[in-house]
């Protein structure tokens, strides 16, 4: 939770007369859901990688594609696979960083 979000829950609560057991509650709340949408964001991203990066087959048509339902592309060679994978790690490591 940000502190912004602290402080206006905070600053809510005592204009509008609230006991601290309501603040507390809100604030625990709220806490908890912001905790649980930022899991779900950083799954819903992790999810876009795994199946870009993977479940891609051989096409039996040629062997220097690689086909995943009507997409295909040029099959990568190891060491341009090792480079992709890292890319998409680090890719990955600053949308999770970022949020």
């Amino acid at each position: 939770m940000s502190l912004r979000a602290a402080s206006l829950i905070i600053v809510a609560a005592v204009i509008f007369q609230r006991s601290f057991l309501e603040t507390f509650t809100v604030l625990v709340g709220y806490s908890m859901f912001s905790t649980l949408d930022q899991w779900l964001e950083k799954r819903a991203r992790r999810k876009v990688f795994e199946e870009e990066i993977s479940e891609w087959k051989a096409d039996p048509d040629d062997s220097v594609y690689e086909s995943r339902g009507n997409l295909s592309r040029v099959k990568l060679v190891d060491q341009h696979r090792i480079v992709v994978v890292r890319v998409a790690e680090l890719l990955e490591r600053m949308l999770i960083l970022r949020h």
